[in-house]
């Protein structure tokens, strides 16, 4: 007589189906879905993704402008001079001497 399986979900018999349902079951564990119902593992993981694409369009589209505005910020801060972009390209490749600063 055999002994009945003790998983809740049983894996798969196909490797890419187990590996699979590895990967699912990770996920859902890592996160405390398993708990969850259908319906509330959707809505968690849809309201996830939403923040997540909305914060990384945020970075795509305003980082650039702000790495600008720091470099500035940088070089005031550095040399004293608002326009010392020319400056602090020599003295990050280090071949300007200190005469120059």
């Amino acid at each position: 007589m055999s002994s009945p399986s003790h998983y809740t979900y049983r894996p798969p018999k196909s490797a890419l189906g187990a590996f699979l349902w590895r990967r699912q079951m990770w996920f859902e564990a890592t996160f405390a879905l398993s708990m969850l119902e259908p319906w509330e593992k959707v809505l968690v993981v849809s309201i996830v993704l939403l923040l997540m694409t909305l914060v990384l369009t945020g970075l795509y589209q305003y980082m650039p402008e702000h790495l600008l505005v720091m470099q500035r910020r940088s070089t005031y801060y550095l040399f004293g001079q608002e326009a010392a972009e020319r400056s602090l390209w020599q003295w990050i490749s280090g071949s300007s001497t200190k005469q120059e600063l």
